[in-house]
């Protein structure tokens, strides 16, 4: 494919390979989608030196990669800044004078058409030059994950800083969102809140999607014992509330009916308390793993207990894609077209979300329902077709500024 002529920065706070959690994920196939089309240099940041291997694939996909090394702050001194700072930590985490210069010196040199803030907290590098039209990716609503995360957690110090953050970063995407032209997000009700902040700007619905070419049948059988299986980054606070939530409120009453079933939990760095899990019968917790296809293609059911969120689910996708059954809370299936009882299980109190699981385990024809109407509806998430209306926004946006 010829490229076009357009030259697009790409502003991003991670290099997003491998694409192993869902903000990589997304990131991944749409910076891949964007590539194919535009003449795209990326930049992100970095308080830890990235592998050689991430660095190359990003390098042979883009024409430019460069990395902003960022300090690693000392606790204290962040403490302090952190509670006296206006910016929101999620922001001002991202970058810093040396970083904000960096990035000014390569935008004046480079004669760029369009710079891309790969989530909110990359607000402050699109912003320095006031001539370029932006486009905003936003992965969920970052004011509402904190005001989640604070209410769920309990009374001290950690709970009072994330109640403060809810409201930094509520005004910091109240006064942000109107210096972009667009805006694509992960769903219908992220949309909806956008649109407060900013009505005169372009939005784009881009549900999180799945590789078909990668996630696909590829005939292990599934594991007997029946396998129940949890996938997410393990150290990001949404899943952390739900795996609790399973084991203390729903994994009783399963246990109680079907003693023989097992759990897995996989997913990155899971903090003391999930590791501590694995000292339950019948529970595995792995951590990370280099290929999640054989855990997905092996389990029984694929079980999604969150109840904070927003945006869409990664896993639930590819979970289908591999033609694994999956029960899920109405919060963990948000932004997916998905129906209760024809391709997916819905549940939202303990005692209905075993007996989802139960039901799934004892009646073979149900099983197979769900698998195969599941796979189906993920064809509709192929990330080849989803990014399409994201290149078209790109062009849209530059011939509008060039206008």
């Amino acid at each position: 494919m010829m490229l076009c002529r357009h030259k697009i920065a790409f502003f991003t706070p991670y290099l997003p390979y491998p694409p192993n959690t869902g903000g990589k994920i997304r990131s991944f196939y749409l910076l891949r989608s964007l590539a194919g089309h535009f003449q795209v240099d990326v930049y992100t940041t970095s308080r830890e030196l990235y592998n050689l291997e991430s660095k190359i694939v990003i390098q042979q996909m883009v024409r430019k990669l460069r990395v902003f090394e960022l300090p690693t702050p000392q606790r204290l001194r962040s403490f302090l800044k952190m509670m006296l700072n206006p910016w929101p930590r999620l922001v001002d985490y991202f970058q810093d004078p040396r970083s904000l210069l960096q990035a000014w010196v390569e935008i004046r040199r480079e004669n760029y058409n369009l710079l891309i803030a790969d989530e909110l907290c990359m607000t402050p590098y699109v912003e320095l030059h006031p001539d370029l039209p932006r486009i905003s990716l936003r992965q969920k609503i970052d004011s509402l994950h904190a005001a989640e995360v604070a209410a769920a957690l309990p009374w001290g110090i950690e709970k009072f800083l994330w109640h403060i953050e809810a409201i930094k970063l509520r005004r910091y995407e109240r006064q942000k969102m109107p210096i972009y032209q667009a805006c694509v997000v992960c769903s219908n009700a992220d949309a909806a809140f956008v649109r407060r902040d900013a009505p005169e700007l372009i939005l784009r619905v881009i549900p999180n999607g799945v590789d078909l070419d990668h996630f696909r049948l590829s005939g292990l059988p599934r594991r007997d014992p029946p396998v129940l299986l949890f996938v997410g980054t393990m150290h990001y606070y949404p899943n952390i509330d739900a795996v609790r939530y399973f084991f203390a409120e729903i994994y009783p009453l399963i246990r109680q009916a079907r003693p023989d079933v097992r759990v897995q939990i996989v997913g990155h760095r899971p903090p003391p308390e999930i590791q501590r899990l694995a000292e339950l019968p019948g529970v595995e917790v792995t951590g990370s793993v280099p290929d999640v296809r054989a855990y997905y293609e092996q389990a029984a059911v694929f079980i999604v207990p969150l109840r904070l969120g927003g945006g869409t689910r990664l896993k639930i996708v590819e979970a289908m894609a591999m033609g694994l059954p999956v029960v899920s809370t109405s919060v963990g299936a948000e932004g997916l077209d998905v129906r209760s009882g024809e391709n997916i299980f819905i549940a939202d109190d303990p005692r209905s979300f075993a007996d989802g699981v139960l039901r799934i385990l004892s009646d073979p024809a149900m099983w197979q329902r769900l698998s195969e109407e599941g796979r189906r509806l993920a064809r509709r998430y192929d990330w080849r077709e989803l990014t399409e209306p994201f290149i078209a926004l790109v062009e849209q946006v530059i011939q509008e500024r060039s206008r």
